[in-house]
């Protein structure tokens, strides 16, 4: 059951097939990394090939917003949730032999992770650095001689290191580069404003968040179809919570911890843990919590896409100023997953505005596996007519696809800025305070 991966060489990724619930199920008996939704690794083996520019048009200006790449868990309490009923079990002799392995494996995760909580792993700096890579080699006119790149990022470090990484491999391919940097509490305030760092946040959204019909439904999904109960009786020979929400982040908090190993080095191997039916499930259960919770559902939208709101406008702000002839060839940004989460949505990218409402339809067709690995991104780019005036175009690539949005147009994947705009302000009107 134990298996341990000490080359960084083997952290690159494998192709994975499509993270659909119909086939789900039966993948996981092979892969159960396909359960690891936004823990999954950027997939840059899967990199579409760029659509060619239309002709008589040139690129000019990007605008890109990307979550920082592959971390360790959060904070030391996201590890707590896991190592403290271990321990306690232990020390009471209640942990069964699968228990007891269980626990000398998140040990030895946890002591990997100690005092680096949160920080950016070797991986995630090598998936910002790619994303760079390619973005210069497909649209080399927008980053030739000097150009003027802003680069923003929250002020959390593992978006400072991931705008970092990202930038640094810009500059390595073009040293005349000319590259701005802010992390504040102004860049935060715009970039992750759902977070409520630099912004205050309504209370009834923190009460929605603490305790909101959609806990209530996730849970239900872990007690009745994962069977958390059996779950637990796998590893503890006796009942060792003080209460419902401890048991709850035990088993939350554990399955972000083996979903997190493919981006940490050691990796440390703990799927044999669920069967594949309780794996399915507890997928199924917590893409449905993180939707719930930070994107487009009905019972949240009203808060998050709102506090999307603010970014969006900058968004558009910045690409008509760069449309009008600021003289910037890009602008960079790097968040968050829970800000894409929101974003998406709010732009109706790729039909991502429609939201079902059961978990597992929800998997089928909003699953944060493919929306928000790490280091997701959207990247929006503009093309100028060579000699004369017409229209500026512009396409928009998630995860470095190219992807639609719900308005006509005559060259997909292309669309007029001012249809794109006039969409955009549409939503916004729906949202913004």
């Amino acid at each position: 059951m134990i298996r341990y991966i000490y080359a960084f060489a083997l952290l690159v990724l494998t192709g994975f097939m499509p993270c659909q619930a119909d086939n789900l199920l039966n993948a996981l008996k092979t892969n159960p990394e396909l359960a690891q939704g936004l823990f999954r690794p950027y997939p840059e083996d899967n990199v579409k090939t760029i659509s060619k520019t239309p002709e008589g048009y040139r690129p000019f200006y990007i605008s890109h917003y990307g979550r920082h790449g592959s971390r360790w868990l959060g904070n030391t309490k996201e590890y707590d949730n896991v190592t403290i009923p271990l321990e306690r079990a232990a020390k009471a002799g209640a942990l069964t032999e699968k228990g007891k392995e269980l626990y000398d494996m998140v040990k030895q995760a946890r002591g990997n992770a100690l005092g680096i909580e949160g920080c950016l792993t070797p991986l995630g700096t090598a998936q910002h650095r790619g994303i760079a890579e390619r973005v210069f080699y497909n649209y080399p006119d927008i980053f030739a001689n000097n150009a003027e790149i802003d680069a923003r990022s929250t002020l959390t470090v593992r978006c400072v290191m991931s705008m970092n990484a990202f930038c640094m491999r810009l500059k390595e391919l073009n040293p005349d580069l000319n590259i701005g940097f802010e992390s504040s509490d102004r860049t935060t305030a715009t970039l992750a404003h759902v977070y409520g760092i630099a912004n205050p946040v309504d209370p009834a959204y923190k009460d929605y968040c603490k305790d909101g019909d959609y806990l209530k439904r996730t849970y239900n999904v872990v007690r009745e179809k994962m069977g958390s109960k059996k779950f637990l009786d796998s590893i503890f020979t006796s009942n060792i919570f003080d209460n419902s929400k401890e048991e709850m982040d035990f088993i939350f908090y554990l399955f972000y911890l083996i979903a997190d190993q493919k981006n940490v080095s050691p990796q440390i191997w703990m799927w044999d843990i669920y069967s594949p039916e309780q794996l399915y499930w507890m997928a199924v259960a917590e893409n449905f919590r993180g939707i719930s919770k930070f994107g487009g559902h009905k019972g949240c939208e009203k808060w998050t896409l709102a506090y999307a709101a603010p970014l969006l406008e900058d968004i558009i702000e910045r690409c008509d100023n760069a449309v009008n002839g600021n003289g910037r060839s890009a602008d960079l940004r790097f968040g968050h997953d829970v800000v894409l989460m929101a974003l998406v949505p709010l732009m109706s990218l790729d039909g991502y505005e429609n939201v079902p409402d059961e978990q597992e339809e929800m998997m089928k067709k909003w699953n944060l596996y493919d929306v928000t690995p790490m280091a997701a991104n959207i990247q929006m780019v503009f093309y100028r007519p060579i000699k004369g005036d017409g229209d500026i175009l512009v396409k928009f690539l998630l995860n470095e696809k190219e992807v639609s949005l719900p308005i006509k147009t005559d060259n997909l994947p292309y669309y007029k800025w001012n249809d794109a705009k006039a969409h955009f302000n549409q939503r916004l009107s729906k949202y913004s305070n």
